[in-house]
Order: structure tokens, then C-alpha cells, then sequence
């Protein structure tokens, strides 16, 4: 499932202003499912990307890796990965109808071809025995 704060979009230019940019989207999940993995796709310039629970618990936070060096896949300044969320098994439940809150923070210095987007897998269900640990 991919969860969307917006497909790819423009910063508006704010010369005023060093805050990053925060933009946010609610989406309704027709079916829940336990979060099993969860990470966000993101371009350079971005500072992170948070899913939230209708409740406004955050159920995944994913931050960049940007490059180092000069070969492929860690270009320096390049934005080469963005973490990922394997919570316990069990942990973080999605209720079938719930909206999650995808927030997507860039810096104000990138303007073009930011996009948020939330990768998701959910499970529908989970053994007993890691239910029974939470």
C-alpha cells in the first residue's frame, strides 16, 4: 500500500523564511492490518517523512541517508536512502477505516520535485505468540 502526502509537487519560494516545509495528507485505509514494514520515497532536499494514526500516534518515521563519497549509490549531497520501520510483530494495529496522516518536511531551499509518499505492508494477521508478548 502507498500512503500519499502529494505526488510531486513544488515549494513555494519563501525567501523569509529558513523553517523547512511541512506538507500533510489524510488518507483512509479502506482495510487495516498490522504494520509489519514501512518506509517513505523521498527526493534530495528532504528532512524526514512521519506516518501518523488517526490518534496521532506515529507508526513510522523514515530520515534520509544522503552520499558521502563519489561512487554510485553514495554520491555526496545526493539523497542515496531513507530508513525503514520494521516495528514488533503485533505492535501497531490499523483499524479497517482509519485515516493515517503522512507528513512529508523538506527544506525551503529545494523547490522542485518533492513528492511524499509512504510505503506500507500490512499483515491481517499475526501469531498468537506475538500477540501474547504485547
Amino acid at each position: 500500500m502507498i500512503i500519499y502526502a502529494q505526488a510531486e509537487y513544488t515549494i513555494p519560494r519563501n525567501h523569509d523564511s529558513d523553517f523547512p516545509h511541512v506538507k500533510k495528507a489524510d488518507n483512509p485505509m479502506t482495510k487495516g492490518g498490522y504494520l509489519i514494514y514501512g518506509t517513505a520515497h523521498m527526493h534530495t532536499g528532504v528532512v524526514n517523512a512521519t506516518l501518523y494514526g488517526q490518534d496521532g500516534r506515529v507508526l513510522c518515521t523514515s530520515n534520509p541517508k544522503y552520499g558521502t563519497g563519489k561512487e554510485a549509490g553514495n554520491e555526496k549531497g545526493y539523497l542515496v536512502g531513507m530508513s525503514v520501520c520494521y516495528p514488533k510483530p503485533g505492535s501497531i494495529k490499523i483499524e479497517d477505516g482509519e485515516i493515517l496522516t503522512m507528513e512529508s518536511i523538506y527544506e525551503n531551499k529545494f523547490r522542485t520535485g518533492a513528492m511524499g509518499h509512504f510505503y506500507i505492508h500490512l499483515a491481517e494477521q499475526i501469531p498468537n505468540k506475538y500477540l501474547e508478548e504485547n
